[in-house]
C-alpha cells in the first residue's frame, strides 16, 4: 500500500470551502434572513416576527409570519406576495391590519 497516496486522499477530504470562518448552510440561512428581512421592508410587514394579523373575512391569526413560498429564492412583490401564519396562508391584499408583537 503507498502511504503517501493515502495520506492525498484524506487530505483532499478536508477541504474548507468557505474558508474557515462558518459553514455553508450557517451562511446560507443568514443570507436568507437578510433577504426576507429586506423583503419585510419592501412590502412594509414585519416578515419573521411574532405578529397578529387580522384579515378582512375578520379572522384573526396570531403568530409567526413568514413568506408562503416554497421556493429557495423569494420573488414576492407588494401585489403577488403570499404569507403565513402557522397553517393559514393569505395573499397580502387580505391582511386588514398587522401588528407585530415582539
Amino acid at each position: 500500500m503507498d502511504f503517501d497516496n493515502r495520506d492525498k486522499s484524506i487530505r483532499q477530504l478536508g477541504f474548507e470551502f468557505a474558508g474557515g470562518s462558518t459553514d455553508g448552510l450557517a451562511l446560507w440561512r443568514e443570507q436568507r434572513r437578510a433577504e426576507e428581512r429586506r423583503l419585510g421592508m419592501e412590502l412594509g410587514l414585519p416578515i419573521g416576527s411574532f405578529c397578529e394579523v387580522v384579515l378582512t373575512s375578520g379572522i384573526q391569526l396570531r403568530g409567526d409570519l413568514v413568506l408562503d413560498e416554497p421556493d429557495l429564492f423569494h420573488y414576492a412583490t407588494r401585489k403577488h406576495a403570499f404569507l403565513r401564519i402557522g397553517s393559514v396562508s393569505f395573499s397580502i391584499s387580505e391582511i386588514a391590519d398587522c401588528v407585530r408583537l415582539e
